[in-house]
């Protein structure tokens, strides 16, 4: 496994694969690597012939200082995993190399934005389209992967990749979780033990909902049942909970298309996202 740490770097691997006729892979992530990213990794790894991960902690993409000095960081682990995935390459930028001095360009998603995370956090998408925009035109990957528990976040990169003409195909891979239910995140450590048992009630209830629905009606009722388990939970607010369509993610009640039940909680510390897709009895 190679550390690349200059743009420079990239572009002659990217000179060097074309020439080969190799396919890049590519997983980006802001590190704190667990089982979820290894499986995106292990995807990549199977898929093209060459992976490159990039581990980057994108301060975009959090709503306050506060928020991105606790996130964790857990370098020289994750270059472990990523060498026992056999991953390649493993790009690991400086902020300055990001957004060097002057930087005055972002990249904004539309209405997919402007809904659910993008209403609860301003800003947050538009951290995460411009930082993945400017990995991709540094990697210039074949094919990258993504999980579907950030399910909006996945909607709103494909839509990008083609608006914008990117020649990659995005892979979304299914949420990995732990024993109990709950979906893996970097985040999860900072749960207390309180919050920590809890927790997997979420995904019981998500799941418990998206069982199949005939009609609008069935769906309702199911749906005011849900959001009233997800209120009698002790140690967690809803901030949102609802059911839109799989690839606009327009709020929707219409069962003959495929939809998704997307919900974020809020504990004391840290935010759970979580989503399910409904199990249409019509499609």
């Amino acid at each position: 496994m190679h550390i690349l740490r200059s743009i420079d770097e990239l572009r002659s691997l990217r000179s060097q694969t074309t020439a080969a006729s190799q396919t890049i892979g590519f997983v980006p992530t802001m590190g704190a690597l667990h089982l979820g990213h290894s499986e995106l990794l292990k995807a990549s790894v199977a898929k093209a012939d060459i992976t490159v991960a990039s581990i980057f902690i994108n301060p975009m993409q959090f709503n306050s200082d506060a928020d991105l000095a606790k996130y964790p960081r857990t370098v020289e682990e994750d270059l472990e995993i990523c060498s026992q995935l056999n991953v390649n390459y493993v790009y690991l930028p400086q902020t300055s190399d990001i957004y060097p001095e002057a930087f005055d360009t972002s990249v904004t998603p539309g209405s997919l934005g402007s809904l659910f995370e993008g209403a609860s956090r301003p800003g947050h998408f538009a951290g995460m389209a411009t930082v993945v925009v400017k990995l991709f035109n540094i990697v210039q990957p074949n094919i990258a992967f993504f999980g579907k528990k950030d399910y909006q976040q996945l909607a709103i990169i494909r839509r990008f990749v083609a608006d914008l003409n990117f020649p990659i195909d995005i892979c979304g891979m299914e949420t990995i979780r732990e024993a109990d239910g709950l979906a893996l995140s970097s985040r999860n450590a900072q749960l207390t033990s309180d919050e920590r048992q809890e927790a997997p009630r979420f995904h019981e209830i998500l799941g418990a909902f998206a069982k199949g629905f005939a009609e609008t009606n069935s769906l309702n009722n199911a749906y005011a049942h849900a959001l009233e388990e997800l209120r009698s939970m002790k140690h967690f607010q809803v901030d949102y909970f609802d059911v839109a369509e799989r690839e606009t993610l327009k709020p929707s009640r219409d069962t003959s298309k495929p939809l998704v039940v997307l919900g974020a909680i809020l504990g004391s510390q840290v935010r759970l996202i979580d989503n399910q897709e409904v199990q249409n009895s019509e499609i």
